[in-house]
């Protein structure tokens, strides 16, 4: 790989980033996806996918690990168009949008989250048997943007030791 000295054993921990950049904008482009949506479908962590995007502190990211390469790389642009097609059980959908729920949201909230209509919640809710895999994707990926924040929240009311 290019930019590292043979033996220094980052050639194996880091890829560069701009081939799975435009893999990520052209998955979005492709299955009409926001950035934490790909992220779910690819399993890669939303801060990473928004990273890879945007760059961090105005600097673009220069390099991703082998494996959150190799799970962009895996997605088509066929699977993700597929996913307003598929319908899935929706258990685990329900799963995610109960876990939102009791984070504070109403169906009115997650709709505009997930795009999706109320009604579809309501029916969710409400015991659907099924529901379409791109429901489930955005409902995992707004259950988990909801967890990274809940955290972070978390984090900023710890006591720091200069609280005096």
């Amino acid at each position: 790989m290019a930019g590292f000295a043979e033996g220094d054993g980052l050639a194996e921990k880091w890829v560069d980033a701009r081939p799975f950049r435009a893999q990520l904008r052209y998955l979005m482009a492709s299955g009409s996806l926001s950035v934490d949506d790909v992220a779910a479908v690819a399993g890669i962590s939303a801060r990473l996918a928004d990273r890879l995007l945007h760059g961090r502190d105005g600097r673009p990211l220069r390099r991703i690990s082998p494996d959150s390469a190799r799970r962009l790389i895996q997605i088509s642009d066929q699977q993700v168009r597929a996913l307003r097609r598929i319908t899935v059980p929706a258990a685990p959908a329900r799963l995610q949008l109960r876990r939102l729920h009791r984070a504070g949201w109403d169906n009115l909230l997650i709709a505009e989250r997930v795009r999706a209509a109320a009604p579809e919640l309501v029916d969710l809710a409400a015991g659907a048997e099924t529901c379409t895999l791109l429901l489930t994707v955005r409902l995992t990926a707004a259950a988990r943007a909801e967890d990274s924040a809940s955290c972070r929240r978390r984090l900023a009311w710890l006591p720091g030791e200069d609280a005096a």
